[in-house]
C-alpha cells in the first residue's frame, strides 16, 4: 500500500496521499460509492478517510446531496494542488525503482489500436523506468490470463464480469454510425449492408444488430470482417455501414459519422487481479480516464 506523507511547514504530519488519492477520485466520479468500488474499500472507509482530510484542513471539500456529491469552492482548490502533489509522488516513487519492472496489459484490438497508443506515450513520459507489454487477446483468454497472474490488468470493453479479478475503472463510450460519403442523410442507411466484426462476443456487432432489428423488419446484408482496419476501408470504399467509437472515427476525412440517439451504449472497463492493490495502477488509470475524455468529446 502506498503511504506517503504531506508535511506542512513546521514538519508537521497533516495528510497521507492515500486521502489524497481517494479525494481525487470522488472528486472525479462524484460519488462515494464508485469511488468504494473502484479503489477496492468499503464506502465507510471512503466517507472516514474524506471527513478526516475535512478535519485536517478544517473546511469541507464536499457537498453531499442525494445524487452523490460535488466539490465545493476548497475542494475544487484542494484537487488542483492534488494532482499536481500525486504526479510528483508518483514520480519521485519509480525514481527510486532499482529493478527494471515491466507492466503487461491485456486488451482488445479496437483498444490496443485506437485508445491506448497516447495513453503508453503519456504513461512512458511519467514512468521511464517502466516497460510495457501490450498484448491483444479475446475475452476468454483476457480472462484466464490476468486469473493466472499473466496479466497485470486487462482493459476491455466487454460487460462480462470477471470473477477473479476487481474493476477499477470504467467509462461509457460515444458510439457512431459510420457510413460511406455517400451516405449523405440518415434515411440512407438501411440501403447498405451492415459491416461488423466477426467475433460474435464483439459488443459493436451486437450494439448495430440490437439497433438494426429494432428498426427494420427485414434481416440486413451482413459483412464480417476480421479487424478495425478492414471495416473502416470497407466503409470508405462504399462497402456498407459499421459501428465504432467516436475517438476512432474523428479524423477519418473519407467516412461520414452518424450519432444515433437510441443506440445502446457500451463501456471500457479497466481490471487488475485480486491480490493486486488499486494504488499501484492509479497511474495508468488517470491517464487512460483523461486520454478517453479528449478522445470522446
Amino acid at each position: 500500500m502506498m503511504i506517503d506523507i504531506i508535511l506542512n511547514n513546521n514538519g508537521g504530519a497533516i495528510m497521507e496521499s492515500l486521502e489524497l488519492r481517494i479525494f481525487r477520485e470522488v472528486a472525479h466520479t462524484k460519488s462515494i460509492s464508485k469511488t468504494a468500488e473502484s479503489m477496492g474499500y468499503v464506502q465507510s472507509n471512503i466517507t472516514a478517510h474524506i471527513k478526516k482530510l475535512e478535519s485536517e484542513l478544517n473546511t469541507t471539500l464536499f457537498i453531499r446531496h442525494s445524487k452523490g456529491v460535488t466539490l465545493t469552492k476548497d475542494g475544487e482548490k484542494l484537487l488542483y494542488q492534488a494532482e499536481k502533489i500525486i504526479s510528483l509522488l508518483d514520480k519521485t516513487l519509480q525514481s527510486f525503482q532499482n529493478n527494471p519492472k515491466t507492466l503487461k496489459i491485456g486488451t482488445t484490438q479496437t483498444i490496443a489500436g485506437y485508445l491506448l497508443p497516447q495513453c503508453i506515450i503519456e504513461y512512458q513520459k511519467q514512468f521511464p523506468n517502466v516497460s510495457l507489454s501490450v498484448s491483444t487477446l479475446n475475452q476468454d483468454e483476457l480472462d484466464q490470463s490476468l486469473s493466472n497472474g499473466l496479466l497485470d490488468c486487462i482493459i476491455t470493453n466487454s460487460t462480462h464480469n470477471i470473477t477473479q479479478g476487481k474493476r477499477i475503472l470504467e467509462f461509457q463510450e460515444n458510439l457512431m454510425l459510420a457510413t460511406p460519403c455517400s451516405c449523405n442523410s440518415i434515411n440512407d442507411i438501411f440501403t447498405y449492408p451492415i459491416i461488423i466484426n466477426n467475433i460474435k462476443s464483439c459488443p459493436y456487432r451486437k450494439a448495430l444488430l440490437d439497433w438494426w432489428n429494432l428498426h427494420q423488419s427485414k434481416s440486413p446484408m451482413i459483412i464480417e470482417l476480421d479487424t478495425v482496419e478492414a471495416i473502416l476501408n470497407t466503409v470508405a470504399m462504399g462497402g456498407g455501414i459499421s459501428l465504432l467509437p467516436k475517438y476512432i472515427l474523428a479524423d477519418k476525412q473519407n467516412i461520414n459519422s452518424f450519432y444515433i440517439e437510441d443506440l445502446q451504449y457500451t463501456s471500457i472497463h479497466m481490471w487488475i487481479a485480486m491480490n493486486k492493490l488499486p494504488s499501484e495502477y492509479f497511474a495508468l488509470k488517470d491517464i487512460l480516464k483523461k486520454q478517453f475524455k479528449i478522445d470522446n468529446n
